[in-house]
Formats: structure tokens, C-alpha cells, sequence
């Protein structure tokens, strides 16, 4: 019987295994390094993007509620750099019909067949808003009349189609009816615009996590506490990180509510990652005078 030769083999060496567990941990360590500093950088760039657009929201939520605003007609209550309290549009539309005691009145329905948006609702009105009505006869100095909810409005009442204001059954049958206190002046006639107001306020206030934000809260003298809690709505932003100027119509510096026509922005955010940086945004809002 011949005999089986049987190869050795020889195991890798301890100078071997450290040298492959050396290699590994360095090019493990490589790796781990440019995950994390890639990990830093997308961060960096999240909380970049995020501050942008937080000053971003902030200036395009106080113009697009304050640009509407006629300062002379008391539409400005109270300023002051870090905050403002103004008449906020809930509503806007055209009267349909006056009963005979003049103390009710119909407006089209939201959503019209033909598309036409002739009633706007952003807040749903509440008993004791303001209303206030265009009095367009020259005796009466083309103001706004004002009036008070004295309910919410109601589904009922018809806006007829002969008034020009809706098209179809079904829209007239969907009309809104306001009541009104006090009853409206002989000269208002269908067709005359409408708004319904209650005051708010826009503010800077540093929130229960310590950080600072820009708030909003209405008041309704009706309610048994009728300024609610703020809530907020832009931020976080740095202490003094929403910045109001209020300049007259000759462009100089103004205390005087009734006086602005311009109200010029600055709105800061931090970063969240490096406290040390920060993005702003400047922004003038012409107010309708």
C-alpha cells in the first residue's frame, strides 16, 4: 500500500493578524471619518435650509397680513419694534339682500358655480366681530361703516339671482345670512362690499422651551377671556430676531399708528447646529394708504 502524502498548511502568523487588524482599523477609521463629516455637512446645510426658511415664513406671513392695511382708517391699533396690533380681515364680500329693518343681510355662498369668488372666509366669523360696511354715497365721505355680529353667521336666506351675485339655485339657496347691530344706514344698497374684522396682534415672545418665536392671538370682547393664548407661527428666532420699523409717507421714523405707511422688516434666525451663525431677511411692506 503506498502511503498518502498530505500537504501542510502553515496558519497565518501573529505579525500577519495585526498587521490585517491594523489595516482594517485604518480604513475603517477613514470611513467612519468621511461619514461623519459628510453627517456634519448635510446637517449644516438641514439647518441652513430650515433658518432661510424661517425668516423666510415670517416675512411672508406679516405681508401678507399687513399689506391690505389703511393705517388712516385706524387699521394699525398699536406698534412697537417687536410687535403690532392690527385689524385683521376674517371676510370679505358684497351684500346680497337687506331685510326691512335693515339689521340682516344675505352674501353670496364661498364656492359659486361659476368660480367666481366673490365671498372669502380665512376665519370663520364669530358673534361679536366687526363688520364693516363701504359707504359710498358722498354724504357719508366714502367710509367704512361700522357694525357687530350679533350671531354667527347663518346658513339660511337666499342671495336671488336677479342681484346679479349668483347664477344658480343652488348658489342663492347657499347664502349666508349676518345679523347685524346696529341696523345699516338707508343709503347702503345690495351690492355694497363688506368685510369682517377683529383685532390681533403679531409678536415676538420667547415660548416654555426658552426659545423665541413670532406668536399670534385675536380678541374678541364677547368671549369670557377675550384675548386668547399666542400661539406661534414663525421661529425659533434669536432675542430681538423679528425687528419692525414704522416710517411715514415722507419715509421718516413715526410712533403714530394712523401715520404709517410703511413698515420695513427684519426677521433673524439661528442655526440650530452652530449657534454662532445666523441667516436674515430684510423685507418693506407699503402699506395701502
Amino acid at each position: 500500500m503506498v502511503p498518502v502524502m498530505r500537504a501542510i498548511r502553515r496558519g497565518a502568523s501573529l505579525i500577519e493578524l495585526v498587521v490585517v487588524i491594523v489595516l482594517l482599523a485604518a480604513v475603517g477609521g477613514a470611513t467612519m471619518g468621511v461619514v461623519i463629516r459628510q453627517e456634519r455637512f448635510y446637517r449644516a446645510q438641514s439647518d441652513a435650509i430650515d433658518a432661510r426658511a424661517t425668516v423666510r415664513d415670517a416675512a411672508s406671513i406679516l405681508q401678507s397680513e399687513l399689506r391690505a392695511l389703511t393705517a388712516s382708517d385706524g387699521d394699525l391699533y398699536a406698534i412697537a419694534p417687536g410687535a403690532i396690533e392690527f385689524r385683521a380681515t376674517l371676510a370679505q364680500s358684497a351684500i346680497c339682500t337687506i331685510s326691512p329693518s335693515r339689521s340682516e343681510i344675505t352674501i353670496p355662498p364661498e364656492h359659486l358655480a361659476s368660480g367666481a369668488p366673490l365671498t372669502w372666509i380665512g376665519t370663520q366669523p364669530e358673534s361679536g366681530d366687526t363688520v364693516l360696511v363701504l359707504a359710498s354715497d358722498s354724504t357719508l365721505a366714502n367710509r367704512w361703516d361700522r357694525h357687530v355680529l350679533s350671531g354667527a353667521p347663518a346658513r339660511a336666506g337666499t342671495c336671488p339671482t336677479a342681484s346679479g351675485l349668483t347664477a344658480t339655485a343652488a348658489d342663492a339657496g347657499a347664502a349666508l345670512t349676518l345679523t347685524l347691530s346696529p341696523a345699516l344706514d338707508s343709503v347702503i344698497a345690495p351690492g355694497t362690499l363688506l368685510r369682517i374684522v377683529r383685532r390681533a396682534k403679531y409678536e415676538l415672545y420667547r415660548a416654555s422651551d426658552s426659545r423665541w418665536y413670532l406668536g399670534y392671538l385675536d380678541c374678541l370682547a364677547s368671549r369670557a377671556t377675550p384675548c386668547n393664548v399666542v400661539q406661534p407661527v414663525s421661529g425659533p428666532f434669536v432675542p430681538a430676531g423679528i425687528q419692525l420699523a414704522f416710517l411715514d409717507a415722507a419715509g421718516a421714523p413715526t410712533a403714530n399708528p394712523r401715520l404709517v405707511a410703511r413698515i420695513d422688516v427684519l426677521a433673524i434666525a439661528q442655526r440650530r447646529s452652530s449657534p454662532a451663525t445666523q441667516d436674515s431677511l430684510a423685507t418693506a411692506i407699503a402699506l395701502r394708504n
